[in-house]
């Protein structure tokens, strides 16, 4: 075979051919150079030599998975394929889905493919947003890039200690591979099977769960992920000390439904009587919609209903809710939920909560060393600034001896950014702060010695009512009402000035310690 460059290998299970050939004439329509063995392999000369040299003479290797599944052989093309990756990190492999065909559960795959971005065609090849996705992969372009000319001009790339939010979703990098496997749970099925409602998203302190959900998964649905998802209204809701409370005052809040009880007390009441409720209230918030119209609720740090409900009985409720209306057929509402990793056991108690946590679940563990480089670097090059050649590595290493330690590597990050030299992070600065491991604390140091005296008893006592002692688990943090403070003139400039520096955040007229999900 002559030297001649291709852009991308096309492998594929032969079963497939005819759509693999469709796909190969649409790239080539669009300038891509595909290697396909039926258009290049020459009759009469060894075929297993010629498609090593062709991996070899290609940038990409796209592994498509169609109707048919994967082949034995290209079983071998991928490996080869993948092995080729790690050791030469400018060669890309990118799995590719045809109309027809589904991932392979996360276990069954190579770790490679679990931490890759998908293509997929989910209905049809003309399908125009996969195969620009495709394209800019083989080019090694992100899908985004030139389509959004955003003004970011002095805007923080960093959320420092705060959660990302959906509006934060153009800064949130690294977890795309992690978003696409929360989409392909809940990702609607063909109409001989029944559609998943359900999802609990898992990971220890610090893994970034509540970030996942919201800057990822929420964004991505937005986008029309789903047909009709974009239109798709999304709550959001955490327990504290009363669930149903919580879980009632959203629904009153957020969505518009018909005949809906003007007293909260009768709105909890409906729901803690009958079952049935939530799935009742949000049909009739969904009157005369489309029919693939759905609501999402996101049930945020679910372990609080351990951690800070007392009342079984509101636990139980807020428990049979969800359960019963994320599982009936013809149900409306998408539940995903964001858990702390020690609560799993917890939930065993409760059997159908039990199944669909062990069923439709994602473990959140800790970003490999490429998704960590995009978390670091790319916020800062969409506002048009960079990193010091070295700083990157440094922070790489730094992170490697931190458990949980997305909070602390965010909250470096927005010091590195509120210190940079022009449009440089800079080493000295990193330095400075105390790196990975002292930045906070010299943070938090610094905020408290400003306080009076009396000023620092009442931080120290706020600090400590945020804090919810672990019984066979690790502490976790608490929201803090406003009330449940000792009335003092020290609180009110205390608090207010702890929001200010960012070590609080402010919920409505209650405070919380946002540190780490």
């Amino acid at each position: 075979m002559d030297q001649k460059r291709f852009d991308v290998f096309l492998s594929y299970n032969g079963a497939d051919k005819s759509a693999v050939d469709e796909l190969g004439r649409q790239l080539k329509q669009k300038g891509i150079k595909p290697w396909l063995d039926s258009w290049n392999l020459i009759p009469g000369e060894p075929w297993q030599e010629a498609i090593e040299e062709a991996l070899d003479a290609c940038f990409t290797c796209a592994v498509i998975i169609g109707p048919s599944g994967i082949g034995p052989w290209q079983n071998e093309e991928m490996r080869a394929a993948i092995d080729r990756r790690v050791h030469k990190r400018d060669f890309r492999v990118i799995p590719v889905v045809l109309p027809g065909g589904q991932r392979d559960r996360r276990s069954h795959l190579p770790a490679f493919l679990v931490q890759t971005t998908w293509v997929e065609f989910h209905h049809t090849l003309a399908d125009d947003r996969a195969l620009h996705q495709l394209i800019c992969g083989i080019r090694g372009k992100e899908p985004g890039a030139e389509a959004e000319a955003y003004d970011y001009q002095g805007v923080s790339p960093y959320r420092g200690l705060q959660v990302f939010q959906p509006e934060h979703a153009s800064f949130f990098f690294g977890r795309e591979a992690l978003t696409g496997w929360l989409l392909e749970i809940l990702r609607p099925r063909a109409a001989s099977h029944l559609d998943n409602r359900f999802l609990a998203v898992i990971g220890p302190s610090g893994s970034g769960k509540s970030s996942l959900v919201r800057a990822g998964l929420i964004p991505a649905l937005k986008k029309g992920e789903f047909p009709g998802s974009a239109e798709w209204p999304v709550i959001m809701v955490r327990p504290g000390s009363e669930p149903m409370t919580s879980l009632a005052t959203t629904l009153a809040t957020d969505l518009a439904i018909p005949d809906m009880p003007a007293d909260m007390e009768d709105l909890v009441a409906g729901l803690r009587k009958d079952k049935r409720q939530l799935h009742l209230l949000v049909h009739r918030a969904l009157r005369n919609q489309p029919k693939d119209r759905r609501i999402l609720l996101l049930v945020d740090q679910f372990e609080e209903i351990f951690t800070m409900c007392r009342d079984e009985s509101q636990r139980r409720t807020l428990i049979d809710n969800l359960m019963y209306t994320s599982s009936v057929v013809g149900g409306r509402l998408i539940v995903v939920m964001t858990m702390r990793a020690d609560f799993y056991a917890k939930c065993a108690t409760y059997p159908a909560l039990a199944a669909a946590v062990s069923e439709h679940q994602v473990l959140v563990g800790s970003m490999t060393e490429d998704e960590l480089r995009r978390a670091i670097e790319r916020p800062a090059q969409l506002v048009g600034c960079e990193l010091e050649n070295g700083l990157t590595e440094m922070l790489l290493q730094d992170l490697k001896n931190e458990a949980g330690a997305l909070p602390l590597l965010e909250h470096t990050l927005m010091e590195l950014w509120e210190r940079r030299d022009g449009r440089r992070l800079t080493i000295a600065a990193y330095r400075d702060i105390g790196e990975i491991e002292g930045a906070l604390e010299q943070y938090a140091n610094t905020v408290f010695r400003q306080f009076s005296r009396p000023e620092q008893e009442v931080c120290k006592h706020i600090f400590l009512r945020l804090t919810q002692p672990g019984e066979g688990t690790e502490d976790t943090k608490r929201r803090l009402a406003r009330k449940e403070l000792e009335e003092s003139e020290f609180v009110a400039p205390v608090l207010q000035h702890l929001i200010k520096t960012r070590l609080l955040t402010a919920e409505g007229e209650e405070h919380q310690r946002d540190k780490g999900e």
